[in-house]
């Protein structure tokens, strides 16, 4: 009767480390996946940012410039390049 004491103690208590190694893995795995979402966020994050200035710049030299291309393309009509610039504003 007690080798059979001893086997289901034994039987326990490799159960119980099984189960203790499971949930350590399980939670190390779940803190990894977490911090990989945030590490993919703050990557996101930093790209759409990147997107915006680029576009924010393209959109600056453009208001600005516009009129440039238009005045050089408008100088076969030297006497239209007043209202090409009041037409652009």
């Amino acid at each position: 009767m007690r080798l059979k004491e001893q086997d289901q103690l034994a039987r326990m208590d490799s159960d119980y480390q099984k189960r203790k190694e499971m949930a350590e893995y399980m939670m190390r795995r779940e803190e990894r996946l977490k911090a990989a979402e945030e590490h993919t966020a703050k990557k996101c994050l930093k790209r759409q940012k990147k997107k915006q200035r680029k576009k924010e710049k393209k959109m600056k030299p453009s208001l600005g410039g516009g009129e440039h291309p238009k005045e050089e393309s408008s100088d076969d009509n030297e006497g239209d390049s007043d209202n090409v610039e009041e037409a652009a504003s």
